[in-house]
C-alpha cells in the first residue's frame, strides 16, 4: 500500500488501526458511554426487566422457529413490548441508549472519513465527500 510514495505493511496498517482505536477510547463519547453502562449495571429494576425480555424474545424465536402460529405465542409479544415501554421509562437506560447512540455515530463518522479518503485517492475525480 503506498502512502505518498511510502509502503507501508498491513502490519503497520493495523498497528496503526489499534492507535486509532487507543485515541477512540480516549473521547468523551465513550466515557459517557462506559459511565452510563455502569449505571446500568447497577440499576437492578432495568437488570431484571432486561433479563425477562430476553427470555421472552427467545421464547418467541423458539415459537417461530418451530412456524406455530402467532396466535398462539401473541400474549408473548405483548408482555414483551409491555416491558419495553416499562424500560424505556428508567432513567439509566435512556442514559445508555443515548450515549450508545453517539458512540455509534462517532464510530461511524470515522468509518466514513476513513472509507472517503480511501475513495478520493481510488478514484480521483468521484465526489466522495458524503460517503454513506
Amino acid at each position: 500500500m503506498a502512502t505518498g510514495g511510502l509502503t507501508i505493511s498491513h502490519n503497520d496498517l493495523l498497528v496503526q488501526a489499534e492507535e486509532l482505536a487507543d485515541r477512540i477510547m480516549e473521547m468523551p463519547e465513550v466515557d459517557a458511554y462506559k459511565k452510563a453502562e455502569a449505571d446500568l449495571q447497577r440499576c437492578s429494576d432495568a437488570q431484571s426487566m432486561m433479563l425477562q425480555l430476553k427470555d421472552l424474545q427467545e421464547q418467541i424465536a423458539e415459537f417461530s422457529s418451530r412456524n406455530v402460529p402467532e396466535q398462539y405465542y401473541q400474549h408473548l409479544s405483548k408482555e414483551s413490548e409491555s416491558l419495553l415501554e416499562k424500560l424505556e421509562t428508567i432513567p439509566e437506560v435512556n442514559a445508555f441508549q443515548e450515549a450508545q447512540s453517539k458512540v455509534n455515530r462517532l464510530l461511524q463518522e470515522v468509518s466514513d472519513r476513513l472509507a472517503s479518503a480511501v475513495m478520493k485517492q481510488v478514484v480521483p475525480s468521484a465526489n466522495v465527500d458524503n460517503v454513506e
